[in-house]
């Protein structure tokens, strides 16, 4: 699984970025369907992210290094604050490298019907907030196609990624 994931992420770390599609649902624990929410995202690995939320309510995420800046469509302004990929469920997933990844997760590998290799990440640390994550890596385009992660609560949230591209926008991480 993490021979997997190392060359997904320098698949996916090219000159000038990536740009998606996405699909957000957040599911709380309890229920059987949650919240959806969709946009784009853009990738400039190993650091750079920006998720841009279109529906139903516009608002953006960007994150270079520790650096993290958030605003909302109508607001006077936004929001800058410094983090550490480590603690944010999700994140360390993406940014954090392969060699300190294994000592935060057990993993498991399956290569699913339809093309797909899933991987199973369990926390080895009984301090995490996060209970598991899967990532469904889509074999034939080497491309991230799912990231789902469970807390210790059960609630539930799911990105699907799709229609990868060059990222055109080159102000995109300013």
């Amino acid at each position: 699984p993490w021979s997997a994931l190392e060359r997904l992420r320098r698949r996916m770390a090219v000159p000038g970025g990536l740009a998606a599609e996405f699909v957000q649902t957040f599911t709380p624990a309890g229920f059987a369907s949650g919240e959806v929410e969709s946009g784009r995202v853009a990738l400039q690995l190993p650091d750079c992210l920006r998720w841009d939320y279109l529906e139903p309510y516009r608002k953006s995420y960007l994150i270079c290094g520790s650096r993290a800046h958030s605003w909302v469509e109508g607001e006077p302004r936004g929001q800058r604050t410094t983090i550490e990929a480590r603690h944010e469920m999700g994140l360390d997933l993406l940014l954090l490298p392969i060699a300190e990844l294994r000592g935060r997760y057990r993993a498991a590998a399956q290569v699913a019907t339809e093309g797909q290799l899933d991987l199973v990440l369990e926390p080895t640390g009984a301090d995490s907030p996060l209970a598991a994550a899967n990532l469904a890596l889509d074999l034939e385009r080497e491309r991230l196609s799912r990231l789902e992660y469970r807390d210790r609560e059960g609630n539930v949230t799911s990105f699907r990624f799709s229609g990868y591209r060059a990222l055109e926008d080159p102000e995109a991480f300013t």
